[in-house]
């Protein structure tokens, strides 16, 4: 007693509650041992910190830009290195946000950015969906999406399958009749592994949206566009957000910018401005920002290494389906293949080969439920590098 409060001691059996506390989780698949989404990326274990051993590798196993960075990124990046280190960047990304809106013509209201897509990712749908929601998505797509809805949100997902028949091209009208069945709807355009471009969707997203006739249930549509710079004549859904409050538009600087190493991602939306509250301060670095202002600002040159991205991918491509291999047309910097039928090998021990010969491959078997075990995907590198991925798929296949 002190005075006239009570207090008795309370305890607790940490076996028994750990028991308990494994009872009440979702009984959910995990995508690994360690429950995490898989990625490529597998040529750091190899490698380490090592440098030297690196560059001896062939990485296609991650989508990385084969080029550098504009001369301009390189060289505010060696000029203010020292700084880059030292200081704080800007609290809340305000230069960088300014030059996205005016660059992409949106305002500056509508755009949050972050460390990454994957940083997005996992900031925002666990704030936009809860585990009651139902949420469709395209199959095969980029796994990050469905490990989150499963794994971090726990709410129901529908795949929509992309059939092998159609080149793994969307069926608009079925996805638009089914997207309106649910309360969201998340896209990658152009879709990966696939690398299929749907320049439909303006016109797919009005559709869901429009309750004319009769309602929907669709009050999220959530479009990735990381890829779409490398498509010529593409048009991005980014100021169609102003028109549209429901849709969201992601896009990461690393992949057509080659800043992967730097992190940097943004997204377009009306909801903007609400969902800054979940970003931390300080959430994209100075190099990142100082980086990601001046690719913004030098389009010409990345339109450039697109053209050599696009030749190179289709000499790589022409050289697989020679050697038998399923290869569909891809847009951007990778292409989705087929083992030659006649080898009667899997994925696993395909990549498990290249690996050993230093060349680092994706196994697309995971990545969609419409995917065989003999799926990979290739990165589309520089000249040399390309044509050792092919002299160790002949060294395979013979």
């Amino acid at each position: 007693m002190s005075g006239e409060e009570e207090f008795k001691l309370m305890h607790l059996d940490i076996q028994a509650a750990a028991v308990r506390f494994a009872e009440m989780l979702p009984d959910v698949p995990s995508d690994d041992e360690d429950g995490v989404c898989f990625h490529g990326g597998g040529s750091w274990d190899k490698s380490k910190f090592d440098f030297e051993l690196r560059n001896s590798l062939i990485v296609a196993d991650v989508l990385d830009s084969p080029f550098p960075p504009c001369p301009e990124v390189l060289q505010v990046l060696r000029e203010q290195l020292e700084r880059c280190c030292q200081e704080s960047p800007p609290t809340h990304c305000e230069e960088l946000i300014k030059t996205i809106a005016e660059v992409r013509g949106v305002p500056a209201k509508h755009v949050s950015v972050s460390s990454g897509s994957s940083s997005l990712m996992f900031s925002f749908l666990p704030r936009l969906l809860d585990e009651n929601s139902r949420v469709l998505i395209l199959s095969p797509m980029y796994g990050e999406y469905s490990h989150i809805l499963t794994h971090v949100i726990g709410c129901e997902m529908t795949n929509f399958e992309l059939q092998l028949e159609a080149g793994f091209r969307i069926d608009t009208e079925a996805l638009i009749e089914r997207a309106r069945q649910h309360d969201a709807v998340i896209l990658v355009n152009p879709n990966s592994p696939a690398g299929a471009y749907c320049d439909e969707l303006e016109m797919v997203i009005n559709a869901i949206c429009d309750e004319s006739k009769t309602s929907t249930r669709c009050k999220m549509i959530w479009v990735d566009e990381t890829y779409i710079e490398y498509v010529d004549g593409a048009k991005t859904l980014e100021k169609m957000v102003s028109e549209v409050p429901r849709l969201i538009i992601i896009k990461s600087m690393s992949k057509c910018y080659a800043l992967s190493g730097l992190r940097v991602a943004y997204i377009v939306s009306q909801m903007a401005d609400e969902l800054r509250r979940f970003v931390p301060p300080w959430p994209v670095s100075l190099p990142a920002q100082l980086a990601a202002v001046m690719a913004l600002r030098n389009p010409n040159y990345y339109a450039k290494q697109y053209a050599i991205v696009h030749a190179h991918r289709e000499w790589v491509s022409g050289e697989l389906e020679a050697l038998g291999f399923t290869v569909f047309p891809g847009v951007a910097n990778y292409l989705l293949t087929f083992l030659p039928d006649a080898t009667q090998h899997t994925s696993s021990a395909f990549i498990e080969y290249c690996r050993e010969a230093g060349v680092y491959v994706r196994d697309a078997e995971n990545m969609g439920v419409t995917l065989s075990d003999n799926a990979i995907r290739f990165a589309i590198r520089t000249c040399e590098e390309n044509q050792r991925i092919i002299e160790c798929v002949k060294a395979y296949l013979q």
